[in-house]
This record gives C-alpha cells, sequence and structure tokens, in this order.
C-alpha cells in the first residue's frame, strides 16, 4: 500500500510538470465549477492586484482567504500547492483509518459465533483509494481550489476522532465557509467527539456549534477586512444558493434551471436547496452511534444534490466508503454502483464532446449521463444505509436475542 500511495504522488508531480495537460483538464466543466476554477481565481487575483474589486464583475465567485492564499503565493509554487494538499489529505486519512480500525458502532460482540465477524481494516487503504481514483487525480492536476474545500474537511473529521473540539470547529468552519454544506457536518462530528471524550451528547454539539459559528463569523470579518466590504457575500454564497451561473456541470439543477419558467424557479430553488440539509438531523439522530458513517452519507448526499458539484466532491467520499467495509457484504447495489460510476467516468466526457464540439449531440446527450452519476450515488446513500441496518439488526435484532436464549436453554 505504501507503494501505492507513492505512486500517487509520483503521478501526480509528473502530470503537472506538462505544458499544457493541467490547464486543459482544468477547463473541464466535470473538474472546475465557477465556483472552484482556477481559471477564474487567476483572473480574481489580476484584477486584484491591479486594485479593481473582483467581485464587482460576474466571473469570479471565490472567497477572498483563497482569493488571499493564492495572491500571496509565489506563482512558481502554485502548481506543487495542489499535490501537498492531496499529501496532506491523505495523511489525515490514513490516520482516521488508523482510528478507525476497528471500532465498529455499534460493539461488535463478544464471543457469539452466531455474529458474523468483522475483517480489520488495513488503513492504508483509505489513503491509497484517495490518490489513486481518477476523481481526486483530475481534481488536483486541474488546480481546482475544492481540494482545499476537501482538505479542511478531512481535517475536521481528523480532529474530531482525535477528541479535539476547538480543531475540529476550526476546520469545519473554514471549509463551510469555502463551500458552506461542510456545515451539516457540525453534527457528526460533534458526536463523534462525544464518544471519544465520553461526553454528553448535547453539551457536546451545543459548544461545538456555538465555535463554529464564533470560527465562521471570523472568518467573514477577515474577509471584510482584506476587501474592505461585505460585496464579496453576493458574489461567492449568493451564487451558490441563487445559481444564476448555469455552466453545466455534473449535478441536477442547471439543467432543470435552464428549462425552468422564471415564476417557479424561487420555489425550486427552496426545493433544492432544502433537500441537501434535510438529510442531516434525520441521519444524525438515526446513527448517533456510528458518526463517521453520517458523515460518509452527508458527502454523498452534498456530492449528489449541491449546486455545483465536481469529480473532486466524489473523489472525497470515495476513501470514506471504503472504511466501512464491514459494510460491504450486506450491500445488495454494489457492483451496479461501481459499474455506474466506470461508465460516468467515460463517458462524461464523451458525451459533451458531442454536444459541444462535434455537434452531433445536445444538452440531453450530456444531462442524461450526469443523471446517471445521480442515480449512482442515490443508490449508494440507500445502499449503505440498508447494510448499516441490517447489519446492526444481525447484532442487536431479535434473531442474536433468540439465539443466545436458544444457547442458554441448552446449556441448562
Amino acid at each position: 500500500m505504501k507503494v501505492l500511495i507513492a505512486l500517487g504522488i509520483l503521478l501526480r508531480l509528473a502530470l503537472i510538470q506538462h505544458p499544457t495537460l493541467p490547464g486543459l483538464i482544468g477547463s473541464r466543466i466535470e473538474v472546475a465549477t465557477p465556483l472552484t476554477s482556477f481559471k477564474r481565481l487567476q483572473e480574481g487575483i489580476h484584477l486584484f492586484r491591479n486594485n479593481i474589486d473582483p467581485y464587482e464583475g460576474g466571473p469570479f465567485h471565490q472567497p477572498p482567504l483563497i482569493l488571499a492564499l493564492f495572491h500571496i503565493l509565489p506563482q512558481v509554487l502554485t502548481p506543487y500547492l495542489f499535490p501537498l494538499i492531496d499529501l496532506l489529505t491523505s495523511i489525515l486519512l490514513l490516520q482516521i483509518a488508523k482510528t478507525y480500525k476497528y471500532r465498529p458502532f455499534p460493539p461488535q460482540p463478544e464471543k457469539d459465533e452466531t455474529v458474523p465477524v468483522d475483517t480489520p481494516l488495513d488503513p492504508e487503504i483509505a489513503a491509497a483509494v484517495y490518490l489513486l481514483n481518477p476523481w481526486t487525480l483530475a481534481a488536483c492536476v486541474g488546480r481546482s481550489t475544492g481540494v482545499v474545500t476537501s482538505l479542511a474537511v478531512v481535517a475536521g473529521v481528523y480532529f474530531a476522532t482525535r477528541g479535539r473540539r476547538v480543531g475540529c470547529m476550526v476546520s469545519l468552519a473554514f471549509a463551510a465557509y469555502c463551500g458552506v454544506w461542510a456545515g451539516m457536518l457540525v453534527l457528526p462530528c460533534g458526536l463523534l467527539i462525544a464518544g471519544v471524550n465520553k461526553a454528553k451528547q448535547l453539551p457536546t454539539l451545543f459548544s461545538g456549534s456555538v465555535l463554529f459559528a464564533t470560527f465562521t463569523f471570523a472568518y467573514l470579518l477577515l474577509s471584510n477586512l482584506l476587501m474592505g466590504s461585505w460585496s464579496f457575500l453576493s458574489s461567492t454564497y449568493g451564487t451558490l444558493f441563487l445559481v444564476p451561473d448555469l455552466t453545466p456541470n455534473i449535478g441536477l439543477s442547471w439543467y432543470i434551471f435552464i428549462e425552468m419558467f422564471d415564476q417557479f424557479r424561487l420555489f425550486f430553488l427552496l426545493v433544492f436547496q432544502i433537500f441537501v440539509v434535510a438529510f442531516c438531523v434525520p441521519l444524525s439522530i438515526k446513527f448517533n452511534e456510528q458518526p463517521l458513517l453520517v458523515v460518509t452519507l452527508l458527502l454523498v448526499v452534498t456530492s449528489a444534490f449541491k449546486s455545483y458539484p465536481e469529480v473532486g466532491d466524489v473523489g472525497l467520499y470515495v476513501p470514506f466508503v471504503f472504511m466501512h467495509q464491514e459494510l460491504f457484504k450486506y450491500m445488495k447495489n454494489l457492483y451496479l454502483i461501481t459499474h455506474l460510476a466506470l461508465a460516468a467516468t467515460i463517458l462524461l466526457p464523451l458525451f459533451y464532446n458531442l454536444w459541444i464540439y462535434a455537434g452531433s449531440g445536445n444538452a440531453n446527450f450530456f444531462y442524461a449521463i450526469t443523471l446517471v452519476v445521480g442515480v449512482g450515488q442515490v443508490l449508494l446513500i440507500g445502499d449503505l444505509i440498508a447494510a448499516s441496518l441490517r447489519r446492526e439488526w444481525e447484532r442487536e435484532g431479535p434473531g442474536v436475542a433468540l439465539r443466545k436464549k436458544r444457547v442458554e436453554v441448552t446449556m441448562k
């Protein structure tokens, strides 16, 4: 596994040296969205260096602290920042997997031969899967700033597995500052912190939420001091919620809002945004003893239903799915989900080229394959939930109790 991890880093370093490949991949709509495009970031930096507010125009939508980071970074070092971020993310995933190896939730029964035994996880699998899957590789080489958000999300989960509340909320607040939807992870990460520290859940969740809100406000205030106004709010978070830029992506919303009558736009905007957050509380309540599973499910939900998804979002949750290998034997659609992912990876760029360049297709070609992406992710959500419930039933359900009773009767 260490060889595979090293191969993933070397592959990134080799690909970023190509004179045209990073720009080519970075221009793909599957890799970069209006909120994460490196080309748009460069335009914002150019305007900022010439004392022009980059948020006055239409194309720049990234938050000010991301702008400041790449503004102060020497241009010669910029290509190497993305492999470094991926390396840090993989290290944190490795540490999360080591902590999770294996602390199954609920605890695995001891000395019960009727209950299947979980196979211990090799922690290096999580890091290798992250570094070698084509989606995170494309996001890194294409220099999508979404990798910064991914690092912040993984750092938040890492600190939660260590019971470090402040570090977790600082990281999650920055991830939410960059992408908003990471704020949903406050609940499962708070549950994880409470479990590690053996503390009460409600006080931990309350204090964590207060810290999260405080750090988020601090990031926004720092952005205001940097830009001299609050004008960035409408260009960043306004764009995320109101979806004015209908550039095609791998999500479900762009085509719907292109075809939508104006009088129904507000209603469906509310439906789409509420649908993303609707899963957070129910999943956290139902799987309160499995917070890492809730993190995984919420990452899949976000990738499937948010306004501007990209392939890097898919690559982020795949290592977390592999941390739950004990569920694979209960999943009924794993074969189908895997092949849907392979088909979508091949057909997304093909159908886009048929539509835009060859002219032998139309928008329906590309949107059809984005529906395949959505169906695959919805199947994954349902399969993970069903597998977890089945596993819990085998360990705590009436069948286990009945078998134990029969053993006791036999012994008597």
